[in-house]
């Protein structure tokens, strides 16, 4: 038992640790969210979290995660469909082409996403090949751009 138990402790300070310098990474290129179209984006995989419903642990729902949120220091996932949150919200369609990538400064994300925390479609869940799945869209997002 002691054995997993420092297994469980090592993941997760691996987690903190990788989510920590994607947060730095976004800081450095002064981007605080990047959001991606999954229909037009050419990511090698899915981005896809398993969330836990809060009051009953046992109930699980595969969500796909169409963008990656920096609030400050913490990162937050953007679910599909859930946040209310696309590509769409953030080009003139009469005057632009659709983009498949969109990445929003401290002061465009906070205006038009405000604070994510307890706001439905914005998650901090997932497991740590979930989170790598995720980083690798998010380098792939910025060579979109």
């Amino acid at each position: 038992m002691q054995n997993s138990d420092e297994n469980i402790r090592a993941a997760q300070a691996l987690l903190g640790k990788a989510k920590e310098e994607l947060a730095d990474n976004m800081k450095a290129r002064g981007i605080a969210a990047v959001i991606w179209d999954l229909t037009s984006a050419s990511m090698q995989y899915i981005p896809e979290i398993v969330v836990r419903d809060g009051a009953d642990k046992s109930k699980a729902e595969v969500v796909r995660i169409t963008g990656i949120y920096r609030y400050g220091d913490k990162l937050f996932l953007i679910e599909e469909d859930k946040a209310g949150v696309s590509v769409d919200r953030f080009y003139n369609r009469e005057t632009e082409v659709k983009p498949s990538v969109v990445t929003l400064t401290e002061d465009m994300a906070a205006s038009a996403l405000g604070d994510p925390e307890g706001k439905p479609g914005f998650t901090t869940a997932g497991t740590i090949e979930e989170w790598i799945n995720v980083a690798n869209c998010y380098f792939q997002a910025l060579i979109e751009e």
